[in-house]
């Protein structure tokens, strides 16, 4: 009965899907816009209520609580003691840099701002002051801190396996995530997922064999508690589904008209295959590389895969329908998109990529030290 369940689920989720993808797709071949966010419908109307009530929930706790504290009786004053903690754990929450991330700014980094700001001139993007690199074979856009200033993420990995032209075409996408109409990077929608995602984290079952019964009672009750948020999470992000998806389309649209249609398609096309490689020889091999260089060892193996394979990770990806997360399109379905579109020439060329390689090859160390001693440190938990 489960297994029929999923598969009716799996079944109802392909056909959202790809009825999303016949509307793109007929959009595109009619030279509609698409890098403009819509309204989304009554389920974006919904999310955004919902996030509203998100933000609410903790004024209301805290009154509350406080009004429960006052009774001074037996049971209010504990009753309200434990609102009061919900008031405080549900309180709003600016999104954070990274942790020890390797941050890059316009002082120690100017030539890869000049391209930043130059993708951004084009794309109609706030202007990005920070950006951050990481070890992931991903790149990311997100606002942070209280005004929301503009974040890009890029995973150096990823960096190191794309063509200048297609760094342009992926750095063009994640800028787009600030015009797009992403009700996931807006105060709203973003900051209602921020909070909750936060609250997950601090009610996740983290006993362990010897912590004690105490320990055991009190993991449990915030997993309890926890039961409601990831209901929310869940809630808002399937009310967001269908406009999360638009948005990577109109994504990619931008990033098309900014870097070319060409250089787009094979960024994609990347990410499902050297990607993959990538991937696995930094999750198999990162201690095994030892004091040589990785991002050298990385760029041999992934420089040595044949055309042959390069067809079979495609094929692989487009029947597992790979994609970057479950905010995301299958990637397969994201280039058809792009080939429906017209065909544009890059306004924005990859210059000075040597003089941006040398402003990114000590952080980069650092993130490749902190990869060793990442993995390192897993042998023993």
């Amino acid at each position: 009965m489960p297994n029929t369940v999923k598969s009716r689920r799996a079944r109802r989720h392909t056909a959202a899907v790809q009825g999303l993808h016949r509307d793109v797709i007929t959009a595109a071949r009619e030279n509609a816009s698409t890098d403009k966010g819509g309204s989304g419908g009554l389920a974006r109307t919904a999310g955004y209520a919902l996030a509203a009530v998100v933000h609410l929930l903790p004024f209301a706790f805290l009154a509350l609580g406080g009004y429960l504290v006052t009774r001074f009786t037996v049971l209010s004053v504990p009753i309200g003691a434990i609102v009061l903690d919900l008031a405080w754990l549900l309180r709003p929450r600016p999104v954070r840099v990274p942790g020890g991330a390797e941050t890059l700014t316009r002082q120690n980094a100017p030539r890869l701002f000049e391209l930043i700001d130059r993708i951004g001139a084009e794309v109609g993007a706030r202007r990005t002051d920070l950006v951050v690199l990481g070890g992931d074979v991903n790149a990311s856009f997100t606002a942070y801190g209280w005004r929301r200033r503009p974040l890009i993420e890029i995973g150096y990995p990823l960096w190191l396996i794309l063509t200048p032209a297609e760094r342009v075409s992926v750095l063009a996408h994640e800028m787009a995530h600030s015009r797009n109409g992403d009700a996931r990077h807006g105060f709203a929608v973003g900051g209602a997922l921020y909070s909750l995602g936060e609250l997950r984290e601090v009610t996740r079952f983290g006993w362990q064999p010897g912590d004690g019964l105490s320990t055991l009672a009190a993991e449990s009750l915030l997993v309890i508690v926890g039961l409601p948020v990831r209901g929310l999470i869940f809630v808002l992000e399937l009310l967001m589904y269908r406009s999360s998806q638009r948005a990577e389309y109109r994504a990619d649209a931008i990033a098309a008209r900014v870097g070319g249609t060409e250089a787009a398609i094979s960024a994609l096309g990347a990410t499902t295959t050297k990607g993959v490689r990538a991937a696995r020889f930094l999750s198999t091999q990162t201690l095994a590389v030892g004091r040589q260089d990785l991002w050298a060892e990385l760029r041999a193996r992934v420089s040595g895969i044949s055309e042959a394979e390069i067809d079979e990770l495609r094929e692989e990806a487009r029947q597992e329908e790979l994609r970057v997360d479950r905010t995301h399109p299958p990637t397969y379905l994201r280039c058809e998109h792009l080939e429906a579109l017209p065909y544009t020439e890059a306004r924005v060329r990859a210059e000075a990529m040597e003089e941006i390689e040398e402003e990114l090859a000590r952080p980069a160390d650092r993130v490749a030290h902190g990869l060793r001693e990442h993995a390192q440190s897993a042998l023993y938990y």
